[in-house]
């Protein structure tokens, strides 16, 4: 009988320990799970400070302002809300909507200065913040310098061409410099009619989805450049990092750095196991009216290298400045490239116009910035719209065959 016991004893304990095992299984399974999930959320959210939408106010007609959305990523907007500076609710506007390009809802004017603030479907708040609105890039400092909205805001946005009734060009300058680096053949670069392909034609990028036909592989497409790196914006919020501070410095040799309004390319690009050899360079503007308007392009560039003896020594670069025209509704995240694979899928768009600023491709070789000054004139009525995204800036090839910097300023003003 006391054997019995024993082995019932042995059985019970058995079942205790298999349903003690089992419940930590399942409990190590649910909690890895809901890590998880919360892990993917808080990336999510991380995601959505780091590239906040930008904010910009239009004054309507009809007394009231209109809020234009730009996300920097496709971003779902629960709500609307307006708060005077006490706290106290003014206006509240439930959307949930999901945006991928630009969006404008209308916002009822308050006697008292109040606040805009545009919640995400994460619960991350945004606020209207005048000093990063494109459409007062050109106010005075009393006007920027607010943290909310009043009656001398509005009455300037009224009364110097921000209103919807009138042009407007506004150089984007929280987004900094918009940098894409990638590579192209050397042997290819070396033939004339390639070098024409490249800077008069445009960029065709090979880092794309390849067609199999028969035993033969080809690309859908002829190209002329691989862009296999793809920084975006440089400056103002990208992974939060400050406009002096460079990007991935892991170690000495940098990617990339603006020093006040110079970018500066490193040797983690142009050097290295991977060199890079080709590089996109632009600033973006936005224009708003149907009249031809003219804007100054300023382009400064460099190349160069550090001797043993510490001093400067030039590295030779080919260079086009350009100018694209995109609908306004386009991301400015992708590369500036006819897409032949990955890139020509989604919610890629080629650009609607491109404005090469020389009959053919410049070439430096000197520690002093080359610099010109170009005036162009854009006619959104030309390709039927009215609005544009502008793209000023360089495309660049490094033909030195070593590591280098290479300093770019791009300035634009309108006329």
């Amino acid at each position: 009988m006391r054997g019995i016991e024993s082995i019932v004893g042995a059985y019970l304990a058995l079942i205790i320990v298999i349903g003690t095992v089992a419940g930590l299984y399942i409990w190590s399974k649910n909690s890895t799970l809901y890590l998880k999930e919360n892990i993917d959320t808080a990336s999510i959210r991380l995601q959505h400070i780091l590239y906040p939408p930008v904010l910009s106010l239009n004054y309507s007609e009809t007394g009231s302002l209109l809020l234009t959305i730009q996300p920097r990523i496709p971003i779902q907007v629960k709500e609307i809300i307006v708060r005077d500076l006490n706290g106290d609710l003014l206006h509240y506007e439930s959307l949930n909507v999901f945006i991928n390009s630009s969006y404008t809802v209308r916002v009822p004017v308050a006697e008292e200065p109040f606040l805009i603030l545009v919640v995400s479907g994460e619960n991350v708040v945004y606020y209207y913040n005048p000093r990063e609105d494109p459409n007062l890039a050109n106010a005075p400092e009393y006007i920027k310098s607010k943290n909310y909205v009043d009656s001398e805001l509005i009455s300037y946005l009224a009364n110097n061409h921000n209103s919807t009734s009138k042009p407007a060009v506004a150089v984007l300058t929280d987004h900094g410099y918009k940098l894409h680096a990638g590579t192209v053949s050397t042997t290819l670069y070396s033939q004339p009619e390639f070098r024409e392909f490249l800077f008069l034609n445009g960029p065709v990028d090979c880092n794309s989805v390849k067609i199999q036909v028969s035993t033969a592989t080809y690309y859908d497409l002829p190209c002329n450049c691989n862009l296999s790196s793809r920084f975006h914006w440089v400056t103002y919020g990208l992974y939060s990092r400050l406009s002096t501070n460079p990007y991935y410095q892991l170690t000495t040799p940098y990617y990339f750095v603006q020093s006040g309004n110079v970018l500066i390319i490193g040797l983690g690009l142009t050097g290295g196991t991977n060199p890079h050899n080709y590089f996109q360079v632009y600033r973006l503007l936005r224009y708003t009216g149907s009249d031809p308007v003219q804007i100054n392009v300023t382009v400064k560039i460099r190349g160069y290298y550090i001797s043993s003896r510490g001093d400067l020594q030039p590295a030779q670069l080919d260079f086009i400045p350009v100018v694209y025209l995109y609908d306004a509704d386009t991301s400015p995240y992708n590369p500036v490239t006819l897409a032949t694979g990955y890139w020509a899928r989604g919610d890629f768009k080629l650009w609607t116009k491109r404005l090469p600023l020389e009959t053919t491709y410049v070439t430096v070789n000197s520690v002093e910035f080359w610099s010109k000054t170009y005036t162009v004139t854009v006619n959104p009525l030309e390709i039927g719209v009215k609005s544009l995204l502008i793209l000023v800036g360089l495309e660049i090839i490094n033909t030195s065959g070593r590591a280098v910097y290479i300093e770019i300023e791009i300035s634009v003003e309108s006329i």
